[in-house]
């Protein structure tokens, strides 16, 4: 049975079907689907909305739901072997032709009916947990009697197996937020997922009338926004009429996009901010190189660091250049990006030193090809140590295993810096 409260602080994320890097196929091993199994990213959601979904009106009696995601059933193993209990959506794209259709079917009661059930039927059949319309132009335009009438429907036909959620991109006072019937949603949906990168005054849904503990906060990792400014946006929920009230839920957009090693990266830290869990990232990128099809190298190195070394993000390449297998930055957005330091031969050795930053283990300073990374260890670190890594005799480091932390610093704020590394060789 469906409960609303499994969305109270609950994350989430949108998916859809776009591979990376051109020519992958789902199950590449240099994929970005691949590095979201493997990394465990699947496993810091509690719901996931995949896309894209349309209406089928092939039989014009009997309408339903397509999709032309062919990843659909993958995506959604993959997602339970990590999160048995994630509750998965289906997606509704928003064209000129779905709303078209749309509109024929509202305008029928019993042609409504079935188009509702048959929704109910296309989510069982494909093992989701519930439907999710991407609220804008032109769905958007459906008038508010029409929105009502469908929201209404499917809250019957759903009953309390089906979710149903909202998740609007619209800004203050347009069309869009007066065409949503309040009391429909009210009464039917389980969240709004808020598109606040469009939401500019998230308290206009308030006085709409929708009710507050549905609303949840949406983030644009594709754009590059942090998991900290996302969180921090979060935490400060909304403000409407000298009240302060909490977002329910939180949703990012997106871990699949040309964008992916930062999305997924900034995932696997929204979760800690959102949790409250020990500040604590693992990684090991050997489990992403390990089941390449084809032997890499690493070809670049991107450091960042400010007093510390702040992350680590490398690219792998096979020798000839013809197969790339991106890896996920490692650590937080702090200090200044280095150069990649580009590697012809791959790298057979390193240097770092570790100390303690604000009273943490962390890493001061790590050295490739003769070039520190920041230039010299920082005063404020204490006890630092030296260690030097060597690939054994016909071997070379391909990545790197270890952990990042998150550190308190003095006078308020905090950070996630690299706290250990260790060499992967291959």
């Amino acid at each position: 049975m469906k409960k609303r409260t499994n969305f109270n602080g609950a994350i989430g994320a949108w998916l859809t079907n776009e591979l990376h890097p051109t020519g992958a196929t789902y199950s590449s091993p240099n994929s970005n689907f691949s590095s979201i199994k493997l990394n465990g990213i699947y496993g810091t959601l509690d719901y996931l909305s995949i896309g894209w979904f349309g209406v089928d009106m092939s039989n014009p009696t009997s309408p339903t739901l397509s999709t032309s995601n062919t990843y659909l059933a993958q995506q959604v193993a993959d997602a339970r072997a990590q999160n048995p209990d994630i509750i998965v959506f289906a997606l509704l794209a928003y064209t000129d032709q779905i709303t078209a259709d749309l509109k024929t079917i509202i305008s029928n009661s019993s042609l409504l009916t079935i188009f509702v059930t048959n929704i109910a039927s296309f989510l069982a059949s494909n093992g989701l947990n519930g439907f999710d319309i991407d609220w804008e132009s032109p769905t958007s335009n459906l008038t508010q009697e029409q929105c009502a009438a469908w929201l209404n429907a499917m809250g019957g036909a759903f009953g309390e197996t089906y979710y149903l959620a909202v998740s609007p991109s619209s800004n203050q006072g347009s069309q869009a937020i007066k065409n949503l019937d309040a009391s429909a949603v009210n009464a039917n949906v389980d969240v709004v997922n808020l598109q606040s990168y469009w939401v500019s005054d998230p308290g206009v849904f308030i006085a709409h009338g929708i009710n507050a503990d549905l609303l949840g906060f949406g983030a644009y990792f594709e754009s590059g926004v942090t998991a900290l400014d996302a969180y921090q946006q979060y935490a400060a929920g909304i403000q409407y009429k000298g009240q302060n009230y909490p977002y329910r839920s939180m949703i990012s957009w997106r871990l699949d996009s040309s964008n992916w090693p930062f999305e997924q990266s900034q995932q696997l830290l929204l979760r800690q901010y959102m949790s409250g869990q020990p500040y604590v990232v693992g990684f090991d990128d050997g489990a992403i190189l390990n089941v390449q099809t084809t032997a890499t190298l690493v070809q670049s190195i991107v450091i960042r660091s400010g007093d510390v070394v702040d992350a680590i993000q490398c690219t792998n390449a096979s020798s000839d250049g013809s197969y790339v297998v991106q890896l996920l930055q490692h650590g937080g957005d702090g200090g200044n990006e280095n150069n990649p330091i580009n590697l012809t031969n791959g790298l057979t050795a390193f240097s770092y030193v570790t100390g303690a930053w604000y009273g943490q283990p962390v890493i001061a300073q790590i050295s490739i090809n003769g070039i520190s990374y920041p230039a010299v260890v920082n005063p404020s670190v204490s006890n630092p140590q030296m260690h030097q890594v060597t690939a054994p005799e016909g071997k070379t480091i391909i990545a790197f295993s270890g952990q990042t932390e998150y550190v308190n610093l003095a006078g308020g704020g905090f950070t996630w810096v690299l706290a250990q590394i260790n060499p992967v060789f291959g």
